[in-house]
């Protein structure tokens, strides 16, 4: 009970509040670049899923099966945990941002005195709309890359460093079985190649719809807000709070439209990125 009365307590007016979200966003932040490869990772991390990939692609394309070979399959089973407690720490620290913007917005309506008090509470409340946007984005990616692991991993084939020779000819003939896609003979493991970067873009697709509708909402909600304030201020942020999320929802939607086209047409656009056009 008294650890509760404290907890009200150092909880009680917006700056603790604001000062408790702001330490545990820097800790989540922390965690997002930490975490993910420490939990995850097995005799495959960070520091070698490139090359374990790279290998592991070379085998399976020369195995002549749609199952993946060992070292294949570790290195896409790490790739898969990696983005999923990545998705979770960016979950985690969207959610935190909310609840900073929330404070900050409530406490914008107490007085604020003097100009550099002002600017100070301006440049905070944009350092937490970064903050959001960027756990966002990072959510959004990290999800994509979980449903998705093995197309995920793909642009580390042609990055990273120059391809040894048997990765070199490997995607010779990638390349050559894709140009003439349906037509003639191909290997087993590039129908799974078409067929999860067409999954990787169908993900991207729907979560870019859902944002972009979240966004229209959200901005909706803002130009409402400047029809029924009366403070100057208050009437400002919910201009500028409107436009923001209209631009980002029209983005949002290109996005969308994009991978949608991609899904759809899953061989020419796997055509494209072994071009150079990822």
């Amino acid at each position: 009970m008294n650890s509760l009365v404290t907890l009200s307590r150092l909880t009680a007016t917006p700056r603790r509040q604001i000062g408790l979200l702001a330490a545990l966003a820097g800790a989540v932040l922390v965690a997002f670049f930490l975490a993910p490869d420490a939990l995850a990772r097995s005799s495959v991390d960070t520091a070698n899923v490139s090359d374990s990939f790279r290998r592991g692609f070379v085998a399976y394309w020369g195995s002549g099966s749609e199952d993946f070979p060992t070292r294949l399959s570790a290195t896409v089973d790490f790739w898969f945990r990696f983005h999923l407690v990545k998705a979770g720490v960016s979950a985690l620290l969207l959610a935190v941002a909310l609840a900073l913007g929330v404070v900050l917005s409530r406490y914008v309506r107490q007085r604020t005195s003097g100009r550099a008090g002002r600017l100070g509470l301006a440049l905070s409340r944009a350092l937490v709309g970064v903050l959001g946007l960027f756990a966002l984005v990072a959510l959004v990616a990290n999800l994509q890359g979980a449903a998705a692991p093995f197309a995920s991993l793909l642009p580390m084939l042609t990055s990273g460093g120059a391809p040894d020779g048997e990765l070199t000819a490997t995607l010779a003939q990638v390349r050559q079985q894709i140009a003439v896609y349906p037509e003639g003979r191909h290997s087993p493991a590039l129908t799974v190649m078409i067929s999860d970067f067409a999954l990787y873009h169908w993900v991207l697709a729907g979560l870019a719809a859902v944002v972009a509708l979240a966004m229209a909402g959200a901005s909706v909600v803002s130009w409402r807000r400047l029809t029924t304030s009366s403070d100057a201020r208050s009437r400002r942020a919910s201009a500028f709070g409107g436009v923001v999320s209209a631009v980002l929802a029209a983005v949002v939607l290109v996005i969308a439209y994009a991978n949608t086209t991609n899904a759809a047409d899953s061989p020419r656009a796997l055509a494209d990125f072994f071009a150079g056009g990822w």
